[in-house]
């Protein structure tokens, strides 16, 4: 499908955490001029909610409602997405390890999941979209016009995802992230509602020994212009 066809296409690109879904795309979406819109940071804005709350992550009914209390919007900005809450712009506050944690507990709620399900979808349907994630082309937008899934090793994803975290001054150990990107997959990959899986149609991309321009050079070969 050629994606200028539509007034509004949907790309899909899923993954697990650390291989390079996030910059892969913010690159991709620049030169179909598209925006960019990374769902994995409105589940850490909802993550964030949660921990600012204090709100047990177990507790759907009260994380629901606390989610619809707030003003959680999307704006696209220069191509790229940002989450605002409540007229606050949220950057590093969605990076730190506890709203991540909170983050990854949350996305397993099935009520959750829709909330923001929805919010996606919104947003797919008003302008074209670069979208991210780990069930864009499964579940959100099953019938993308294109869909990409990047996998890499364990060991390169977790020290791509220690070398973020060094950068935003935190101060961990290479085998604590390690073991934290595989329980992130296992829970990923294990949950009822929407588990990370591939896409029978989508485009497997191997990252792990691939460098970012090599990734995003790919995908343009897989998408008609």
């Amino acid at each position: 499908m050629t994606p200028t066809q539509s007034p509004s296409v949907v790309i899909a690109i899923d993954g697990p955490s650390g291989v390079g879904k996030s910059t892969v795309a913010r690159r991709l979406a620049k030169k179909l001029e598209y925006c960019h819109v990374d769902s994995g940071a409105m589940y850490r804005a909802v993550g964030w909610l949660v921990d600012e709350a204090a709100i047990a992550l177990d507790a759907t009914a009260d994380i629901v409602a606390l989610m619809q209390r707030a003003r959680i919007d999307i704006r696209c900005c220069n191509g790229r997405s940002e989450v605002w809450i409540n007229g606050q712009r949220l950057t590093s506050q969605l990076r730190g390890e506890a709203v991540g944690a909170a983050a990854s507990a949350v996305a397993t709620l099935p009520a959750v999941r829709h909330e923001i399900t929805v919010l996606l979808r919104q947003i797919g349907r008003l302008q074209s979209v670069v979208m991210e994630g780990r069930d864009i082309g499964t579940v959100v937008f099953p019938q993308a016009a294109v869909k990409f899934f990047l996998d890499a090793s364990l060991e390169a994803r977790g020290q791509r995802r220690w070398r973020d975290l060094q950068g935003a001054g935190q101060s961990v150990t290479m085998a604590h992230v390690v073991a934290a990107v595989a329980a992130r997959d296992a829970q990923d990959r294990t949950r009822e509602t929407a588990p990370l899986v591939v896409a029978a149609d989508a485009h497997v991309i191997d990252t792990t020994d691939l460098s970012i321009d090599d990734v995003v050079q790919l995908m343009l070969t897989e998408i008609d212009l």
